[in-house]
């Protein structure tokens, strides 16, 4: 997050999460704001219908930008619910696209983009080929169910097409690991047999 200039979340990710996308380290907060950028990254949600509970404590953090990134169809919807507490833009008729939403962010001079979740949101952009880098963390829990949160969404790749990643960096912390892979394209050919 400390080196992102926005975070992005899906709608069901803001809905679960509630408040804003922080930069927690006072260092981290200290070196942004040293490179004369803002404490906080500005937060983005991403949302088809607008449906966003205008309670959340999210609209009122006082420290992070806020935008709403919608179509048509949901922009009523996110307008009712930001009360000019957020920028509501306005992306097309039908979907979001991640190639309008990343227009959008350089027309507001945002250029360097954390999309955090969920997998709705990262199938967005990985459909489009427009993911550079994946970071993945790995916690000793699981939750599993149909339902549970996947990282991509979406309808997947076809087989032969998958996303190729290439591992650059593994980390542990505690009981949790840190990986970061670079995407180097799709397909061809399959996942390694197991």
């Amino acid at each position: 997050r400390a080196e992102a200039d926005i975070v992005l979340w899906g709608g069901e990710t803001i809905r679960a999460a509630r408040g804003p996308a922080h930069v927690r380290d006072p260092g981290l907060t200290a070196s942004r704001q040293a490179s004369g950028r803002p404490a906080q990254p500005a937060n983005g949600v991403v949302t088809a219908s607008g449906n966003i509970p205008p309670s959340l404590e999210w609209f009122d953090a006082p420290d992070v930008a806020r935008f709403v990134f919608t179509g048509a169809r949901g922009a009523p919807a996110a307008r009712e619910a930001a009360r000019g507490r957020a920028e509501v833009v306005v992306l097309g008729e039908g979907e979001v696209s991640a190639t309008a939403l990343l227009d959008a962010l350089v027309q507001r001079r945002i250029e360097k983009v954390l999309v955090e979740g969920g997998g709705g949101l990262h199938w967005m952009f990985a459909r489009e080929g427009l993911l550079d880098a994946i970071h993945v963390t790995l916690t000793p829990w699981l939750a599993g169910g149909a339902s549970a949160p996947t990282l991509l969404g979406g309808a997947g790749f076809p087989a032969g097409r998958f996303l190729r990643l290439a591992l650059e960096e593994a980390r542990r912390e505690g009981e949790e690991v840190f990986l970061r892979y670079r995407v180097v394209g799709r397909g061809p050919g399959e996942p390694p047999a197991r």
